[in-house]
């Protein structure tokens, strides 16, 4: 099974993980170190046995990662019409570490002459 980003999503690398934004509905989640390497090798081609081996993770915790994020609309598998979906089951021992950063939506404020949209 090889697992492909859904292209409506924005990353983009953190210190210390990465952050995703959903741009259909402006979603976010912020994901741990672990959980972003996991991502970037979501490219649709690798396999969940060689994404295990780079990870140095069990393959059925990459798939449970791979699975939550099809749930939440964040990777599809790629070829998806040859295979059925399947459920997925949250753990606590999982390394893929990842929470909702909640919606972008808010007060938006035209930028200042500085550029930027702080207090001007």
């Amino acid at each position: 099974m090889r697992w492909i980003r859904n292209e409506n999503v924005i990353w983009e690398e953190l210190d210390n993980g990465a952050l995703l934004i959903d741009a259909k509905n402006g979603s976010r989640w912020t994901l741990s170190a672990t959980a972003a390497t996991a991502w970037k090798l979501c490219d649709g081609k690798r396999t969940l046995d060689e994404m295990a081996r780079v990870l140095r993770q069990k393959r059925e915790s990459i798939a449970e990662f791979c699975r939550q994020f099809e749930a939440l609309g964040l990777l599809q598998i790629r070829n998806a019409h040859i295979l059925a979906a399947v459920a997925f089951r949250t753990t606590a021992q999982s390394p893929f570490s990842y929470q909702s950063a909640g919606l972008g939506s808010g007060p938006r404020r035209r930028p200042s002459p500085r550029g930027n949209s702080g207090p001007g």
